[in-house]
């Protein structure tokens, strides 16, 4: 058998024996959405199952997001597996109606969410050891730049990791994934379905600009390599090197972990003194794992909390930062204490630092970018007056904001012409008048057009860029956290 392997086989076996699943008569559920990656990681397993002795399990979800060619997916999963002789279960979620349940503003987070639910489900019904999943090196990479394009720190540059543990956010599930593809690229995959004459489905939602890691796939990698032709192997080795890292600085804060927490039955309390002894970057993964003991997980959980939690160290007690998860920290006399957050008021800004720009709108359609934590999506509209129904989106009529945008937060100095004023007044005295809280004015976005602020986001646009019933084109910006 060694000596028949093609190389897809050869390193994937190398990867069943490094997770340890070899020799051990386990059973694997096997994640097949049907395209290339999946079908050629369940044809492998399939050749290796003797030697490896290891038993599969299929399993596929149906999104309910593209009709027909969804039910058609999962029709052809189904007859895949009964093709081979394997069991398979078959799923149905709505990914729209829990991400509102669940208040996530990313689609992909909320699909992402529903489909490992009901993979450790399956996992946990059949008393599977582990999640297969088909992730490849590029997959891996698109990860790794998602990750530095929301301003991700050293957990967030590993990218995708070979063995994990997966948590619902309530914590009353979790399953073992493992990617054994992380070695193998999508061409690879490809070339062993057409080697073997393996028929696979290509999904059309990989294709949509909506999506962030398509945009990641098929516009900023392809500029990637033409620097770097190999961009996908080096992003390998840098989350390799990120690992290493936070293996190491983890051991860290094992090592003084009791010494500067205390676990409370509602919240964690940090000593101060000891904190600030510490070197800001174990400080770092202290705050982060007691949010993770906190919340359960440390999804939404950005660098940039991070940051202003560390930041907190050095400001007067009575000081509070809004965290992600309803938590918040709060500075104390000599300790910091990380617990659920007041509930009248919970700040709907995370905290931003740094000016973006913005690309000018396309002529048809919408166009959106990533900052680190905001998505803005803008696009123009058939021109007359329009109001604002929602605080986080707007109309501006597009001829006086064309001399270009940019996001930033409040500077000294600021001035501001809100809607329906007769004069500009200190973007200061115009939060005071809207009292918005102390502790979220500099977290407040500002879209800002010719060194003028056009719209302070969540509040009211400039009096200047409001839309009248003679304007010719109207621009529509969303912010959407990330």
């Amino acid at each position: 058998m060694a000596d028949r392997l093609v190389p897809v086989e050869r390193k994937l076996r190398t990867a069943l024996c490094r997770g340890g699943f070899t020799g051990r008569d386990v059973l694997l559920v096997v994640a097949v959405s049907g395209g290339p990656d999946s079908v050629a990681l369940l044809h492998a397993l399939l050749r290796l199952r003797e030697s490896a002795r290891v038993a599969l399990h299929v399993a596929h979800l149906n999104h309910n997001f593209r009709g027909e060619e969804a039910e058609e997916d999962a029709r052809f999963v189904s007859r895949l597996a009964a093709s081979l002789g394997l069991p398979s279960t078959v799923g149905r979620a709505d990914p729209v109606a829990y991400q509102r349940e669940a208040g996530l503003s990313s689609f992909e987070e909320a699909a992402r969410e529903v489909r490992y639910s009901f993979l450790s489900r399956v996992a946990e019904e059949t008393g599977a050891a582990a999640v297969v999943l088909g992730h490849t090196v590029d997959d891996h990479a698109e990860t790794v730049l998602m990750h530095i394009i929301r301003g991700s720190g050293l957990h967030g540059l590993r990218g995708m990791e070979a063995l994990s543990t997966w948590r619902d956010r309530r914590g009353s599930r979790e399953a073992v994934l493992f990617r054994p593809l992380l070695e193998v690229t999508k061409a690879e995959t490809a070339a062993y379905c057409q080697a073997r004459g393996l028929a696979f489905r290509v999904d059309s939602g990989n294709l949509s600009p909506r999506f962030t890691r398509n945009r990641v796939r098929d516009h900023l990698l392809p500029v990637l390599r033409q620097y770097n032709p190999r961009i996908a192997e080096a992003l390998q080795r840098l989350g390799h090197a990120a690992s290493l890292e936070v293996s190491f600085v983890e051991g860290e804060v094992d090592r003084v972990w009791d010494s500067v927490v205390r676990m409370g039955r509602d919240e964690v309390v940090i000593d101060g003194e000891g904190l600030a002894a510490l070197h800001p970057l174990v400080r770092l993964m202290v705050f982060r794992r007691a949010y993770e003991r906190v919340a359960g997980h440390t999804r939404r959980l950005r660098q940039a909390h991070l940051t202003a939690m560390d930041a907190l160290l050095a400001s007067r007690p009575g000081k509070t930062v809004q965290l992600p998860a309803g938590l918040s920290l709060s500075r104390g006399y000599g300790a910091l204490h990380l617990g659920a957050a007041a509930p009248e008021s919970p700040c709907p800004f995370p905290p931003m630092e740094g000016e973006y720009r913005l690309l000018p709108p396309p002529p048809t359609g919408e166009a959106s970018v990533d900052l680190p934590v905001w998505r803005v999506v803008y696009g123009l509209q058939p021109g007359g007056a329009q109001i604002q129904r929602r605080p986080f989106d707007a109309s501006l009529d597009a001829d006086s904001v064309a001399a270009g945008l940019l996001v930033r937060s409040r500077r000294a100095g600021d001035r501001f012409h809100p809607l329906g004023m007769r004069t500009d007044k200190k973007l200061q005295d115009f939060f005071v008048d809207q009292k918005v809280p102390r502790e979220w004015r500099d977290r407040v976005p500002l879209l800002v057009s010719g060194g003028r602020i056009a719209w302070v986001v969540g509040y009211r646009v400039a009096e200047w860029a409001k839309t009248t019933p003679d304007s010719r084109s109207v621009l529509r910006v969303e912010f959407f956290t990330t």
